[in-house]
């Protein structure tokens, strides 16, 4: 919580200091978060995020921009055990999305521009449920109780509510894009920086991933 204090205490500094004007744009576009880490194999998630974005004008072609912005994505991993027996992992992810760039914009012509940002981003987890689908023999059980591993059962959870993972996943990004007239076509990346890992703080696992947007201001 004093994270979440801190970096909303750095957004109000910034929109009451600087503001000189103000652009608000309806955001949609595509996401592929993954999840990673060296003890664990990578998940990959694809699905679509919406929501409102604000821009606050700056000096010398900079600005502030921020907003708010809602994903679900989707992801299916199998792990195979022997020719007979896997394991299958289908999981949803709803989460939330507060950025806040430091934007650099170049005008080619009085309609078309480019432009290039850097920043934090905030991500807040909602829910992530996950459905497992277990088929194991009683040999693989055996083996994978052998090797002291918790043995995969059938069923749904979700990951926040199990305390399996964080709902707080801090982010830095960059990307860029194109403007012409009110619409703009950006893409980016963000990279986790803190472990959402909440069984084994030993054991790191980030979160972060591509996206690509289509934007209208007004």
């Amino acid at each position: 919580m004093k994270k979440i204090s801190f970096f909303l205490i750095i957004v109000f500094v910034f929109l009451t200091t600087f503001v000189k004007a103000q652009k608000i744009g309806l955001e949609i576009g595509s996401i592929n978060p993954k999840q990673s880490g060296s003890s664990f194999s990578t998940n990959y998630f694809y699905g679509g995020r919406i929501g409102a974005t604000v821009e606050f004008g700056l000096k010398k072609n900079f600005s502030l921009l921020s907003g708010v912005l809602y994903s679900v994505v989707y992801s299916s991993k199998t792990e195979n055990y022997i020719s007979t027996d896997s394991v299958m992992y289908s999981t949803y992810n709803h989460s939330l999305d507060i950025p806040l760039r430091l934007t650099y914009t170049y005008s080619i012509t009085k309609d078309l521009k480019v432009f290039a940002f850097g920043g934090p981003n905030l991500n807040i987890g909602l829910a992530q449920p996950r459905t497992i689908t277990a088929e194991l023999s009683d040999v693989t059980i055996s083996t994978i109780q052998g090797l002291g591993q918790t043995v995969p059962v059938t069923g749904t959870e979700d990951l926040y509510k199990n305390a399996l993972i964080n709902r707080i996943n801090f982010q830095m990004g960059a990307g860029g894009g194109v403007q012409w007239k009110k619409y703009q076509l950006k893409a980016g990346y963000d990279f986790g920086i803190n472990s959402i890992n909440k069984v084994d703080s030993s054991k790191l696992l980030h979160q972060g991933g591509w996206y690509i947007s289509l934007v209208y201001q007004f």
